[in-house]
């Protein structure tokens, strides 16, 4: 499929940052604390007061957004095949309305609209990465769980903020605030469920989505993990997360669950920290990971979070030595494959493995696809392969992939020419769903090698709560051995 990883959405400032930072007490009442973070702590209201020194950069200027807005238009949109008759409507409309806004717009501003008229065409790998131009976040990383959304990870001054239920962000509810920002991000809607939680932390998108009007401060209302509630206003802090993944080009979405190790400098704090004995699926990021679930090597795990190598040894090398070492040695019963938690890559790296994994587990054993809303692009297709070969004996299990089983993909990134943007087109169709037959009507690799009539649909839904997470627990393996154990 793509042979690129997707880039994060949500974006780290590209130009140097310093920040003089200082913890400020709101409430009178704790007026005789002896340190401004002993007062903030007592009061329970806490604003982080940053100073951002930018090195010098030429000016957005409307006329050269309206240059970038051309160019989108007349070069990229051309290029893009997932745009139908309605929809190509409304982005040239959409494009067209923030060319006569232009005069008005911030940077910050311009890059939402150009996010919000490239999502219209509601297919995830067509996206605008607006990382450059977003700015920085508040102290907290947040993931949005069957129960609610929650702080994962902080800045070690807001620890205690670990395992609070957002229940409103300024103005809005959590709720009314995710509704605001679904038209800006690109996709199904679990994937915009997965998108979500990183720029619920960006104050310019909140100021967009109408959650707060200055950028300076973000109130926050919570619940905290003893059940007290309160607000907590929070301001955007260059005292950047250095476990942060969008430094690496990958999607932050998921690294949020993944506690960073405990040897990296500066170390955000996380809620899993001090659980020892976790899953591996929270454990590092890994292109190929395996290990046997069982003393006797009947139920083979493997983990994959990205289709492609990480090292200088190939990904398909890698699989055939997993058929080699493990599985052709020892004939396991059964095989369970996590890709919850893998955005894609390329998809030739695992054609091989995905057709032939199913073909050599025993006649009683079964192969379980652990997939989850981070699952998308090419480890979509990895699914849809092991479903395909392997039929009846293949079992997905978990939360709705971060896709369809009808979408377009295989472009690349444009860059806008003045403001940087990268916006990445769409031309080659998968169709998993029917079925691809025809070249020319579908990506060549779906009509040679992509299953046809499945569905890509968990046949058992497992949603993670936040219970589990916090208890480090992995309830989709958990129902996994379950069925192996009570057939």
């Amino acid at each position: 499929m793509t042979r690129e990883i997707i880039a994060g959405f949500i974006g780290t400032p590209t130009k140097p940052i310093t920040m003089n930072a200082t913890t400020l007490m709101i409430q009178l009442s704790a007026k005789t604390a002896k340190s401004a973070r002993v007062r903030a702590a007592a009061a329970g209201l806490l604003l982080i007061a940053p100073t951002f020194a930018q090195a010098d950069s030429p000016p957005l200027t409307p006329e050269k957004m309206r240059e970038d807005l051309t160019y989108l238009k007349e070069t990229w949109a051309p290029q893009d095949r997932s745009f139908n008759d309605s929809q190509r409507s409304d982005f040239n409309r959409l494009v067209d309305e923030t060319a006569a806004a232009a005069e008005h717009l911030t940077p910050e501003e311009f890059a939402l609209h150009v996010m919000r008229a490239v999502a219209v065409a509601r297919n995830g790998h067509t996206n605008a990465n607006a990382a450059k131009l977003l700015g920085p976040d508040i102290p907290v990383r947040v993931w949005l769980f069957a129960d609610g959304l929650r702080v994962v990870k902080t800045h070690p001054d807001f620890a205690r903020l670990l395992g609070a239920r957002i229940d409103g962000i300024g103005a809005l509810t959590t709720q009314e605030a995710l509704d605001a920002l679904r038209v800006y991000l690109p996709g199904t809607d679990q994937r915009i469920r997965f998108l979500s939680p990183g720029y619920l932390v960006t104050p310019s998108v909140l100021k967009q989505i109408g959650a707060i009007k200055d950028t300076a401060a973000v109130p926050l209302t919570v619940q905290l993990a003893d059940g007290r509630s309160e607000t907590v206003t929070l301001a955007p802090t260059g005292d950047e997360d250095p476990g942060d993944e969008r430094k690496t080009n990958l999607n932050r979405g998921y690294g949020v669950l993944k506690p960073d190790e405990a040897s990296l400098s500066g170390r955000w704090n996380h809620l899993l920290d001090g659980r020892s004995d976790l899953p591996a699926v929270y454990s590092k990021r890994s292109d190929l990971q395996t290990q046997f679930l069982d003393e006797a090597r009947k139920i083979l795990y493997i983990r994959s979070d990205v289709v492609r190598s990480m090292d200088d040894t190939a990904l398909s090398d890698k699989f055939a030595g997993l058929f080699h070492e493990k599985i052709l040695p020892v004939q396991p019963k059964h095989m369970v494959v996590d890709l919850r938690f893998n955005p894609g890559g390329d998809l030739f790296n695992t054609i091989l493995f995905s057709q032939a994994l199913p073909r050599l587990v025993p006649r009683d054993g079964r192969v379980f696809v652990l997939v989850g809303r981070a699952t998308f692009s090419a480890a979509i297709s990895t699914a849809a392969m092991l479903k395909g070969s392997g039929g009846d004996k293949v079992t997905l299990i978990g939360e709705e992939m971060g896709d369809a089983s009808r979408f377009w993909a295989e472009g690349k990134h444009l860059e806008l020419p003045n403001s940087g943007l990268a916006v990445r087109y769409s031309p080659e169709f998968h169709d998993y769903e029917t079925g691809c037959f025809e070249l020319g009507e579908c990506y060549w690799a779906t009509v040679a090698f992509g299953p046809r009539g499945i569905s890509i649909a968990p046949e058992i839904t497992v949603d993670l709560t936040y219970e589990a997470y916090a208890e480090g627990r992995d309830p989709a393996l958990e129902k996994v051995l379950d069925l192996i154990r009570n057939p």
